[in-house]
């Protein structure tokens, strides 16, 4: 199994801090912001600094590498949003160039799945990355998209784009764990499938409200275990969205699930 946690870069060791941790806590996958992810402003990352990460996470054998987009990203918006949505998200793709990630993954956001298919194949165009280009579902609520499976295979279908899944979304947006694999699988294809967000969340089903908890102590609770298990998912990366403090609780929740 491939897992790890969403590391910081924050600090005098910036890219490095993520590989670090992961080392430290003996984790194979890394998710990084590549900047701040609240404000538009990007974050210098010099050709030295990117081969030394690019060194370093060799060294490690760190199997996967991820950088999310900034949460202000709306690819569904029209106008200046939009403009600097694609332009943020192009950074994050030339960002993942220079490290040697292995992807980039983005929230759909609100508007016209025309509208984000043009923002997604615009950022590709502007910034060619080695990096796969994934969309997040999204837990729902509002005009927000992606929430619905039907809604994620539109913005992928005929694309070289695709899918992260994150556990707690699909629970908020009204899908139970117990059978999400197999619907994903009808709906979407697990070819698309790329990248699992493994969150619990406090808040029940279907109640649109992202929130995330430790593994196995949420809503969801135990279900989770199903899923890491499930061997069709044994090579697709899987990253939680927790605090810092968590990593060890996380961890041993996980051995346990898998009996090691």
């Amino acid at each position: 199994m491939i897992y790890g946690f969403h590391f910081s870069i924050a600090g005098p060791k910036g890219f490095l801090r993520a590989l670090e941790e992961a080392q430290a806590l003996g984790v194979k996958a890394v998710q990084i912001f590549a900047k701040s992810p609240r404000q538009w402003r990007k974050k210098a990352l010099s050709p030295s600094e990117a081969e030394r990460f690019r060194a370093v996470r060799e060294s490690l054998a760190i199997e996967a590498v991820v950088i999310h987009a900034s949460y202000l990203v709306n690819l569904g918006a029209k106008g200046e949003l939009f403009e600097k949505s694609v332009f943020s998200l192009a950074d994050d793709l030339e960002k993942a160039r220079m490290l040697g990630a292995d992807m980039v993954v983005v929230h759909p956001g609100s508007g016209s799945v025309e509208n984000i298919r043009k923002g997604l194949f615009l950022a590709q165009r502007l910034a060619p990355s080695q990096a796969q280009l994934l969309v997040e579902n999204t837990a729902g609520g509002g005009k927000r998209q992606g929430a619905s499976l039907e809604a994620l295979a539109e913005i992928l279908d005929g694309t070289p784009f695709g899918l992260a899944l994150d556990t707690a979304h699909a629970h908020l947006a009204g899908y139970p764990i117990e059978g999400l694999i197999d619907a994903v699988a009808r709906r979407v294809g697990l070819d698309r499938l790329k990248l699992i967000h493994l969150n619990d969340t406090p808040h029940p089903l279907g109640s649109h409200r992202d929130v995330h908890a430790s593994l196995g102590q949420g809503a969801i609770g135990e279900a989770l275990a199903t899923l890491v298990r499930d061997p069709r998912l044994a090579n697709i990366p899987m990253i939680s969205e927790v605090p810092p403090s968590t990593f060890e609780e996380n961890l041993r929740t996980l051995k346990r699930w898998l009996g090691s």
